[in-house]
C-alpha cells in the first residue's frame, strides 16, 4: 500500500486515535478553494467537534512574506473518510478507501515476541514454548494405539477406509463430549 497521505497516531479528546493532516488531505484532493476556507466551511457544514473530530493549532515557522501564523488542522481518520467522501471525485474515493485500508492494517494484530534481552522474559517464554511442546508430545503418545490400530486394520482390508474413518471419528467426538 503506497502512503497518499501521512497517518499517524495521536491523542485527540484523550483517545489515542489514528490522524491526516487535513491540509495534506486538501492537496491531495485537488479542491480549487483556499484551505481555511474548505476546512471551515466543512467544519461547520458536517458538524465537526473541535477536540473529538480534530485538533487545530498555529503553526509558529516564519513566513517569507510575514502575515499571520497559518493554523493547521489535524483530524481524526472517520473525519478524513468523510471529507473525502463529500468531495465526490475520483481523489475523494481513492482517499477513503487508502483510510479504509489503514483502519484494516491498524486493527490486524501484530505478532509480538518477548524482550529476548531480558533474561526472565526470554526464559518464561522458552519454558511455556517447552511445556506446549511437552502437552503435544503426551497428546501424540495417548493417539498412538488409535492410529496403528487402523493403520493395522485397513492393511489387513477388514474394514473400508469409510467405515474406519467414521468409527475414528465418533471415538473422536465422544472423548471430546466426555472430557
Amino acid at each position: 500500500m503506497n502512503e497518499l497521505i501521512k497517518v499517524e497516531g495521536r491523542a485527540i479528546g484523550g483517545d489515542q486515535v489514528q490522524t491526516i493532516n487535513a491540509r495534506d488531505l486538501h492537496a491531495f484532493l485537488g479542491n480549487g478553494e483556499n484551505f481555511t476556507t474548505w476546512i471551515k466551511d466543512r467544519i461547520q457544514q458536517y458538524g465537526f467537534i473541535e477536540n473529538h473530530d480534530f485538533v487545530s493549532f498555529s503553526e509558529n515557522t516564519k513566513k517569507p512574506q510575514g502575515g499571520r501564523p497559518a493554523v493547521e488542522y489535524v483530524v481524526t481518520l472517520d473525519m478524513g473518510k468523510e471529507l473525502a467522501m463529500v468531495e465526490r471525485n475520483e481523489k475523494g474515493k481513492q482517499a477513503r478507501q487508502y483510510f479504509i485500508e489503514c483502519e484494516k492494517r491498524a486493527k490486524t494484530p501484530v505478532l509480538s515476541l518477548p524482550d529476548f534481552a531480558n533474561p526472565a522474559v526470554a526464559a518464561r517464554a522458552w519454558a511455556e514454548q517447552y511445556e506446549a511442546k511437552q502437552a503435544a508430545l503426551v497428546q501424540l503418545e495417548a493417539a498412538k494405539p488409535a492410529v496403528e490400530f487402523v493403520i493395522d486394520t485397513l492393511r489387513q482390508g477388514r474394514v473400508s477406509a469409510y467405515r474406519m474413518l467414521q468409527r475414528l471419528l465418533a471415538g473422536i467426538l465422544m472423548r471430546s463430549l466426555i472430557n
